[in-house]
């Protein structure tokens, strides 16, 4: 019978596979670098993690679809369906200049909601995860949001896009928020930035154009840690779970002032 805490034993125990094997392949060089679409970095790891994260997975649950990063052709972006959404290297900048900020991301969907999120650290060994209802834990350990209620004593995480076509939109953002926090940070990892938020190490997060997989494990994991998310600009038509376009995800206590200052 399948079950969501089989479901949830079986992301830990992929994540950490798949995070062994990208922190094998680099402490043994043993990967190589490419653009895609002109300017993004992908690796052979990357791709080599999304194999194997895929053919574990399809092993027990053969009927299953996904959503992944690194697929070539995306099936519409539906979750109606049992569904994975995985992003097999999160941080792949981080992880080509031998950072420690990178991420293996996997959620299980169904009947257009996440119900499992796994984010694994192999370099730090942190394995945050959440299923729907039971709360988020780090390392087995029970997790919150930081209670806060005052914008400028909060520690901010944010991203930069890979195209650099809006550049002035980031700016203008940067200079919006920046006077008004304590400090902002960038983990170069959308899905660790927003575990962050969960555990209490940043308040708040916010960052344009994500895509379903940098978000839908973290997203799930933040929310049963007590955080808030929603929006500041356009929204893209996608089930709200997957949706990353202009997130923010903060501690409930300054996500309107959040809101606020990000939407001017």
């Amino acid at each position: 019978m399948i079950t969501t805490e089989l479901i949830r034993r079986e992301a830990i125990r992929i994540a950490r596979l798949a995070g062994d094997r990208i922190r094998e392949l680099r402490e043994n060089n043993q990967y190589e670098e490419s653009l895609k679409d002109g300017y993004e970095l992908v690796t052979t790891a990357d791709l080599i993690s999304n194999d194997l994260i895929k053919t574990e997975i399809s092993k027990i649950f053969p009927d299953h679809n996904f959503v992944s990063e690194e697929d070539n052709v995306q099936k519409e972006m539906s979750i109606q369906n049992p569904t994975w959404i995985i992003d097999p290297i999160d941080g792949t900048v981080g992880y080509a200049n031998n950072q420690y900020q990178v991420a293996v991301s996997i959620a299980f969907a169904v009947e257009n909601e996440v119900r499992v999120g796994v984010v694994y650290n192999p370099f730090l060994d942190e394995m945050f995860y959440a299923y729907k209802n039971f709360g988020a834990f780090l390392n087995n350990k029970l997790i919150k949001v930081k209670d806060v209620d005052n914008l400028r004593e909060c520690v901010i995480g944010t991203g930069f896009p890979h195209k650099r076509d809006n550049i002035r939109d980031v700016i203008v953002l940067l200079e919006n928020i920046l006077p008004k926090v304590r400090d902002i940070r960038r983990l170069g990892s959308p899905a660790l930035d927003i575990c962050w938020v969960a555990c209490g190490r940043m308040q708040g997060f916010y960052e344009g154009k994500l895509h379903p997989w940098d978000v839908a494990a973290a997203k799930l994991i933040a929310i049963e840690a007590g955080a808030k998310t929603g929006y500041y600009g356009q929204r893209i038509i996608v089930p709200d779970c997957l949706n990353g376009n202009s997130i923010i995800v903060s501690s409930p206590g300054v996500f309107d002032e959040f809101q606020k200052v990000l939407s001017k």
